[in-house]
């Protein structure tokens, strides 16, 4: 009888390592390819944090919610919104914090999953990704002020001249001055790849032969004047976002080409709709969102996508030196 009980306790605390490996496992999930804490003051020395996750749309770990420390405390800020963008999904995630008084008080979040195959990060499957604001309560005037408004959280790119350039499109609410700078992202072994640089607005260009995802840390500095004509920075807030740089940057494209994909998103068929009627001498080629071509063929008005995996791709039509890339989903 004894024998028994000892072989139902091996088994079960051998299933139990096995959900806890399998639970390790999801944990260690990379997925984050963007993050940003927005603050903005409510009433008195209350002020709320939405943090913003932009997460691969391949992995998407479940995360209800986050550890944000405040400086006087850690608490949890719940996930209060998804939404599926081009360029994955971005979560909300929110939380409320009353400080007892003026002073500097540094809030900061962080998370393991930062997503993996980073190339100005060495291993960055093992590295944490880290997000931090200095807060600045004043001792005169209120203490009313909200962190500048992100507006391009997909994180679009668009390619001018030699450079892929993206432009986060910071808005100030409480009309301070914004200063722009870039500083190391938050891992061991990181180093800023040659031939970026961002002008006074906030936008960052970088070399479009630079093929992989590369990861960038972005500082916005906020300037309030003190009404005796001296500023002082009231806010420094963080963003931490990837570029990834694929072969379809290194296409100026010189127009156009007119066609459509329907159903997107799709789990099976996906048809092309030839609008300008001028396709059928063009290739077609499919890439996931690493790069990596997993499909090509002559011109087709249906293709079947059952044998990729769910995720985000990105079809390219050539033709003649013109190419045009549309993004679909595959369910």
């Amino acid at each position: 009888m004894v024998t028994i009980k000892r072989i139902r306790l091996s088994r079960t605390k051998f299933f139990l390592t096995i959900i806890y490996s399998l639970s390790c496992l999801i944990c260690r999930s990379q997925d984050i390819k963007m993050g940003y804490m927005q603050i903005k003051w409510l009433f008195g020395y209350t002020y709320a944090d939405t943090t913003f996750v932009l997460t691969d749309i391949n992995t998407n770990v479940n995360r209800p919610y986050i550890l944000t420390n405040w400086g006087v405390k850690i608490d949890t800020s719940r996930l209060v919104q998804t939404t599926l963008t081009d360029n994955g999904y971005l979560k909300k995630y929110y939380g409320i914090c009353t400080y007892p008084g003026p002073g500097n008080y540094l809030i900061s979040w962080q998370d393991s999953s930062r997503i993996g195959n980073i190339i100005n990060i060495l291993n960055s499957n093992n590295q944490r990704i880290k997000l931090s604001t200095l807060l600045s309560i004043p001792n005169f005037g209120s203490p009313s002020n909200s962190g500048p408004i992100l507006n391009n959280f997909d994180i679009k790119l668009s390619v001018q001249n030699d450079s892929v350039v993206f432009k986060p499109n910071f808005i100030d609410v409480n009309g301070d001055s914004l200063s722009f700078q870039l500083t190391p992202c938050f891992a061991s072994n990181y180093y800023t790849p040659n031939g970026v640089s961002i002008d006074n607005y906030g936008n960052v260009s970088f070399s479009k032969d630079s093929i992989g995802i590369y990861a960038f840390s972005l500082n916005i500095n906020e300037w309030r004047d003190d009404g005796a004509g001296s500023y002082f920075m009231i806010q420094s807030s963080q963003l931490d976002f990837t570029i990834n740089i694929t072969t379809d940057v290194f296409v100026i494209e010189k127009k156009d080409q007119t066609f459509a994909l329907y159903p997107n998103p799709t789990n099976s068929i996906i048809n092309i709709i030839d609008e300008s009627n001028q396709l059928q001498n063009a290739t077609i080629q499919i890439q996931n969102n690493l790069g990596q071509v997993v499909f090509k063929t002559s011109f087709k008005e249906q293709i079947d996508i059952s044998h990729l995996s769910s995720g985000m791709y990105f079809l390219s039509i050539e033709d003649k030196g013109i190419k045009t890339t549309r993004k679909f989903v595959k369910e």
